[in-house]
């Protein structure tokens, strides 16, 4: 019997050594929990979230995109015409691979956002490596940084043709693989993201489904597309379709325009 009585003495004494470890144990994993929580909202909070940019109830809105070759634009006009405008903000050679800002990318910011337009900028990229993205989307955070707007920052992913048609230039000549264009893009893009903005790709339909390994990129990330067919051909998911580049706006008074359609999520 007394052996009985030291066997539960023993039994309770372990059950309450193991108690204690349990709530030692769990008050430590609550904590980390803890600190996990706080370090993820801090992350997070760098991340823009905004999506819902237009308020309507349409399928998609209109707009256009514009760089110095649209010339001087009228843009009280332009604000009565479409619904928002992309512009270019600068740009890197194709062939000296040097950083550039556009010549009126100030004035169209300066203009457009004083009719008070939903606008975004894109950035034309050469990049061909992860230093050279990320180069590029500091450059135009310095261009941006006194400019206000709400609608993405787009890394314009194309290669240039030359005079006979061909296809040319640094980013072209360098053949990245798809999983290599992705990391350019995906640094490019993290970097507007980490300041704040909304970040997105423009590229045509064919890059998009040969040259860039699209299930690569961030999820965070906007999908421009250029086609002009009747219908786009790239295989993926996308937000805006640049769907004419012979188009016309009031108060832009160069022969053609990029028109473009975005969809509502």
């Amino acid at each position: 019997m007394v052996k009985d009585l030291a066997e539960k003495l023993a039994v309770r004494i372990n059950i309450k050594k193991l108690n204690k470890r349990s709530v030692i144990i769990l008050s430590s994993l609550a904590v980390l929990l803890i600190i996990i929580t706080i370090i993820a909202i801090c992350v997070s909070s760098k991340k823009p979230v905004m999506t819902d940019f237009f308020n309507t109830n349409k399928r998609y809105v209109s707009g256009i995109d514009v760089s110095q070759h649209n010339g001087k634009i009228e843009w009280d006009k332009v604000a009565d015409a479409t619904d928002f405008a992309i512009i270019r903000a600068g740009y890197r050679g194709y062939g000296n691979g040097a950083l550039e800002k556009d010549a009126r990318y100030k004035e169209n910011l300066k203009n457009a956002r004083k009719e008070n337009m939903h606008i975004g900028v894109y950035f034309y990229s050469q990049a061909t490596t992860v230093d050279e993205a990320e180069e590029e989307a500091e450059y135009v955070l310095d261009l941006i940084k006194h400019y206000d707007f709400d609608l993405p920052v787009f890394l314009d992913f194309e290669y240039p043709a030359d005079s006979d048609g061909k296809l040319t230039g640094r980013l072209y000549n360098a053949n990245l693989s798809g999983k290599e264009a992705a990391a350019v893009i995906n640094a490019f893009c993290r970097k507007i993201m980490d300041a704040g903005y909304n970040a997105g790709i423009y590229a045509s339909s064919n890059v998009l489904n040969f040259d860039i390994k699209t299930s690569a990129l961030d999820d965070e990330l906007f999908i421009w597309v250029a086609d002009y067919n009747a219908k786009v051909t790239y295989l993926g998911d996308y937000d805006l379709w640049q769907y004419a580049k012979d188009g016309e706006c009031d108060g832009v008074h160069s022969k053609y325009v990029d028109l473009n359609k975005w969809y509502i999520r």
